[in-house]
């Protein structure tokens, strides 16, 4: 939900099968045994990598084991890398919490606002800030290794990209384009932090096309990202240099601010490699990998610049996971060889929450950038036909995308500045 963090910056009657809230219910205090090194949980951002296995056994008996409160919003995703939980917060700060109970194991304070996830790279941990900052910050107790600097006015909102020995950053405007800045991808030496490689999208460097959301890279080592206005794109370029090999734009933009900011995924559909990108006008696209001509395009609904899908879906090999913002508000499921609707489920809340599928689970968030932000909840649907299995009243809104840790354990962030552990009931 990376483009939606940007706007979220500024600023439910549900029939269940089981209803938690309130204080914790004592639970195992072990420490999540799985991991979630990124946004998405891996590089191909489909928000459902190997390792998450949570059942819809295990998700109906989920109950809260911890909330731990920092100093401001998140929304990004947590990571989760080896029993510890990561989260950074709109007032700067980056935590390590012992999974086991929500303790702080090191914090550090001042970083710049922070809207996207945290990248787990070996024993580091990188984090872009919105005052333009890089970092990576030692695993084991929060120690820079070395931190970069973009030029000037230009946000990180896009979480790092590790690949190989290089870490990969996306530059765009600050919030409402104020000032509008030249979109940037900027390749850093994991190492050392030292500039490797910087490329503009727009010819000599003009404002625009601003990157909002974190890279999918496929693999053959392509990396694929959405653009912002006015190209409105999909592109596809060479994470170790920053070549391009494709830009393919999706609409005309027409001054209608549509910037393409949830991430894409990159998966094989039907034998043929397609990269897949929903966008703020309410529509997802299936692009073939090699060419970045159009498989098929399909209206899920119909978008505004603040609204439509801005929140990356998921693909489980199945189906593929929607959440909207604009009416009908929820989560659709789409099959994936023509994007055609496989079933809906419709909330009160919008959703700018980035969906995470386990073993036939979908978990999600619910609550408002504009509007009540105390208002909120975590949500698990069966993929199969959408029923709830499982819902949390945060009481604050969930624009952070939860992630998903071996078999029983999930953690999410919240409006109020809460970073939410929940495991299954015994």
């Amino acid at each position: 939900m990376e483009f939606a963090q940007r706007i979220a910056a500024v600023a439910i009657a549900i029939v269940v099968v089981a209803c938690t809230s309130g204080k914790p219910t004592p639970v195992p205090t072990a420490r999540a045994a799985g991991f979630w090194p990124m946004y998405r949980g891996d590089l191909a951002r489909d928000g459902h990598p190997s390792g998450p296995t949570l059942s819809p056994r295990s998700a109906a008996r989920l109950t809260l084991a911890w909330r731990t409160r920092l100093d401001g919003a998140i929304d990004g995703t947590p990571a989760v890398w080896q029993g510890l939980v990561f989260a950074g917060t709109s007032g700067g700060t980056l935590a390590a919490l012992d999974s086991a109970n929500g303790t702080t194991v090191w914090a550090r304070h001042g970083l710049g606002a922070i809207s996207s996830s945290p990248t787990i790279a070996g024993d580091k941990v990188l984090v872009g800030t919105l005052t333009g900052r890089a970092y990576a910050i030692r695993v084991a107790d929060g120690t820079t290794v070395w931190d970069w600097q973009a030029p000037p006015d230009a946000t990180i909102w896009a979480s790092p990209v590790m690949f190989r020995d290089v870490v990969v950053i996306g530059l765009a405007s600050p919030y409402g384009d104020i000032p509008l800045v030249a979109g940037r991808l900027v390749g850093l030496d994991a190492l050392t932090g030292r500039e490797r490689w910087a490329t503009c999208l727009l010819a000599g460097c003009q404002a625009g096309d601003g990157i909002w959301s974190t890279p999918a890279i496929d693999q053959r080592g392509t990396a694929f990202v959405g653009v912002g206005n006015p190209d409105d794109a999909l592109l596809a370029f060479d994470p170790l240099t920053g070549a391009r090999r494709w830009l393919s734009s999706l609409y005309p933009d027409q001054g209608r601010d549509l910037d393409v900011g949830a991430s894409p995924i990159v998966d094989r559909i039907e034998g043929r490699e397609v990269v897949l990108q929903a966008s703020v006008e309410g529509r997802i696209v299936a692009v073939d990998a090699l060419s970045g001509v159009t498989v098929w395009s399909q209206e899920v609904v119909h978008g505004t610049a603040v609204h439509g899908l801005l929140a990356s879906p998921a693909y489980d090999g199945t189906n593929i996971y929607a959440g909207s913002a604009s009416p009908p508000t929820g989560i659709f499921a789409l099959a994936s060889a023509d994007g055609s609707a496989r079933w809906r489920h419709e909330t009160s809340l919008p959703v700018y929450s980035a969906p995470a599928v386990g073993d036939g689970v979908v978990v999600f968030g619910t609550g408002a950038v504009f509007g009540d932000l105390h208002a909120g909840a975590v949500v698990a649907l069966s993929s199969a036909d959408g029923h709830v299995l499982w819902t949390y009243d945060t009481h604050s809104a969930v624009r952070s995308g939860p992630a998903l840790a071996g078999d029983d354990f999930v953690a999410s962030g919240d409006y109020a500045g809460d970073v939410l552990a929940f495991r299954p009931k015994r």
